[in-house]
């Protein structure tokens, strides 16, 4: 007998995307991923409209939703564009937060150890040379950003860090040859960055640490250090953001 219709294989209905949430999901993707910052403002509408190489209203769309949200600012006139809002949290607000997600950020960072590890051996093993002189140049970016961070406190200057800092870990992901892994990478640091995004106001002693022996351990085509500097690098994140969390000592009169 044939099968019933509530027996049969279930076929998922076809879901339809429109422009404007494509968009919408690109603009989340870059401010959860700390490229925009509170106060800094987002590219033109028409700028993004040829970074997406999509026609200008599905983005107007996209800002109007964003700014209904209360996620960006619109201004109009000589000094208007797209800000990014958002106050600065106290010291209370960004334990708050962070407890709240406490058990959530473990589960990312084991997940990212896992996923990034691996990445980084595969890398070491696929990465081309224009890959590596990539690495590289990131490399020594950060470093530069990291020098002039310890010097002087500059929100913009962090912006920077934290873009080049995801691309080096994402081009990581790709030089490894495996669509999975990239995407793995990517959400897990989207995951990562929307509890934590706003509270790295200053950056953080570890933050550039060991980047230079991952980056080496690939260009030597080291797949065990490339896994096992990448992981150690992670813990040492988790470990900090663990450290926020521990009371603090009462100091005697």
């Amino acid at each position: 007998m044939p099968s019933s219709a509530a027996s049969a294989p279930r076929i998922e209905p076809v879901q339809l995307v429109l422009a404007h949430e494509l968009v919408l999901e690109q603009i989340r993707t870059a401010l959860a991923l700390g490229r925009f910052r509170a106060g800094q403002t987002l590219p033109r509408e028409r700028d993004l409209a040829e970074m997406l190489q999509v026609s200008r209203a599905p983005v107007r769309e996209a800002l109007a939703v964003l700014a209904a949200e209360g996620v960006i600012e619109i201004r109009r006139g000589r000094n208007g564009g797209l800000f990014v809002t958002g106050r600065p949290a106290d010291d209370a607000a960004k334990l708050k937060l962070l407890r709240e997600n406490r058990e959530r950020l473990r589960e990312t960072f084991e997940y990212r150890v896992i996923v990034e590890s691996a990445a980084a051996s595969y890398a070491a093993e696929r990465r081309t040379r224009a890959e590596l002189t990539e690495l590289r140049r990131m490399t020594a970016e950060m470093q530069q950003l990291s020098d002039r961070l310890a010097e002087h406190h500059d929100a913009k200057l962090l912006g920077e860090f934290f873009a080049v800092d995801n691309d080096f870990h994402t081009g990581i992901a790709r030089a490894a040859r495996n669509d999975w892994l990239e995407k793995a990478t990517l959400s897990a640091r989207i995951e990562m960055f929307r509890p934590i995004g706003a509270i790295f106001e200053r950056l953080e002693p570890q933050a550039n640490h060991l980047h230079e022996q991952i980056m080496t351990a690939i260009a030597d085509k080291d797949g065990q250090n490339a896994g096992r500097w990448m992981a150690e690098h992670i813990e040492e994140t988790r470990a900090s953001i663990e450290s926020w969390l521990q009371p603090k000592a009462r100091t005697g009169r």
